[in-house]
């Protein structure tokens, strides 16, 4: 029997994404249904091993005629599959419930906000016009694109979505009516060149008796380094021996403390799975969230490590009680992250009740059966697709009746009044007025 052609739209190794990472877990189990071809902005920029395992093509040879998956995040490696998502329809994997950045970034790099202002309008109402306008400026303040969420554009011209985070699975339910959705967890997997605690700081040339707290990622605002390194410094006097450790870059610049950091920098995966084996705590916090679903949280949990999230992150909100611990984001969470520091690096039993949670929890995300479930999904929307790419251009032959502008302030009329979606044929009824 023939395969069915399927087309992967993602970011790929070397480029430093996560995202990168979680497909190419997915793929050998894929490649077992699928005919796949992974499209990509410059194949000449992916690695040699993935050009030997698989057909890379540019996007440019593309096929419309074939389903594609698009993977969507919220950095600048994922435009041009953003900009592909809106003009060929395919399935939509929403790696992120907030895509701010990246459509902020299209602004930015065109020097034209004309699309942003009315993006913002659209979604918030006039909440979100006065925000886009102090954006555009450069004048809002840090947390602003988190506050504004932007994702409707894509969605509605999605034939189907995939969630890895059942918290925005729920807030896409609510924005896509009849789209077909499915909630598939995050896979957990633990990739390292080791997998006990001492044989990994043997590699990495820890001292087996420090207390090692880890703070994974690129240290950028939103992982709250400098709360971290405040944290560590407040335990010191109590718990000698510890140690802060960043992976991922940016951990290395000085935030007012005498805390030693030990910055491992940007590293393969297999040595970010070291380091998790290595470390006694993991501190993974996220402020503001943008709804992502975290892959380091997942590896972490795999290697069975007691992790520290951001209340209010997805983590958070997904996770079960019990398998990691939360600190609230404000100005208590210094001290707050102090405190669950302190138990978890002095109380041995306290700390192993947690890692066993972890590790039970992670056992049941195997990437295999998820990614059966996931090539399940993708088989019944190409069954239905003929039905749900005649449903959109139905969509939007109703919604082009009505000029844009009166389409724009009727939907950010909706948004003011607190409404997650239109109620059904407004636009239809509307029309026909």
């Amino acid at each position: 029997m023939t395969s069915l052609p399927l087309e992967i739209w993602s970011p790929l190794k070397p480029q430093a994404s996560g995202i990168a990472d979680y497909v190419e877990e997915q793929l050998p189990f894929l490649a077992r249904d699928f005919a796949l071809s992974l499209t990509v902005d410059d194949p000449d920029s992916i690695s040699g091993e993935l050009k030997g395992r698989y057909r890379v093509i540019p996007a440019a040879r593309s096929d419309k005629a074939t389903l594609r998956v698009y993977h969507v995040g919220n950095s600048p490696l994922h435009g041009f599959i953003y900009r592909e998502a809106r003009r060929v329809p395919g399935i939509v994997v929403l790696h992120e419930w907030n895509l701010h950045e990246l459509l902020l970034g299209f602004a930015v790099t065109a020097n034209d906000f004309t699309v942003y202002r009315r993006q913002m309008r659209r979604e918030h109402g006039e909440r979100g016009s006065v925000a886009a306008e102090t954006i555009a400026k450069a004048l809002g303040g840090r947390y602003w694109t988190g506050v504004f969420p932007l994702n409707m554009e894509i969605l509605e011209r999605a034939l189907a979505v995939v969630c890895l985070a059942r918290s925005t699975s729920l807030r896409v339910a609510a924005r896509t009516l009849g789209t077909p959705l499915l909630y598939l967890p995050h896979h957990a997997v633990l990739r390292s060149h080791t997998t006990d605690r001492a044989a990994a700081r043997a590699r990495l040339g820890f001292d087996q008796n420090v207390r090692i707290v880890l703070a994974p990622g690129l240290g950028t605002a939103s992982k709250s380094l400098d709360i971290v390194r405040e944290a560590v410094q407040v335990i010191r006097d109590e718990v000698h021996e510890v140690r802060l450790v960043t992976v991922g870059g940016g951990g290395s610049s000085e935030v007012g403390t005498s805390v030693p950091i030990r910055d491992l920098g940007r590293v393969d995966l297999e040595t970010l799975g070291d380091a998790l084996v290595a470390a006694d705590v993991v501190v993974a916090l996220r402020f503001p969230s943008r709804g992502e679903a975290s892959g380091v949280v997942m590896r972490a949990l795999s290697a069975g490590r007691a992790v520290v999230v951001s209340s209010g992150s997805t983590a958070d909100e997904d996770l079960p009680r019990g398998v990691v611990a939360r600190v609230n984001p404000g100005v208590c969470e210094a001290s707050d992250l102090s405190a669950v520091l302190r138990l978890l690096l002095t109380d041995d039993e306290a700390r192993r009740r947690v890692e066993g949670l972890a590790f039970a929890f992670a056992s049941t995300l195997g990437v295999e059966p998820l990614t059966r479930r996931l090539a399940e999904f993708v088989r019944e929307v190409n069954r239905d697709r003929a039905e749900l790419e005649g449903a959109l251009r139905s969509r939007a032959a109703q919604a082009e009746r009505l000029r844009e502008p009166i389409r724009n302030e009727i939907e950010a009329a909706a948004s003011s009044l607190g409404l997650a979606h239109l109620p059904s044929n407004v636009f239809e009824r509307l029309a026909g007025l």
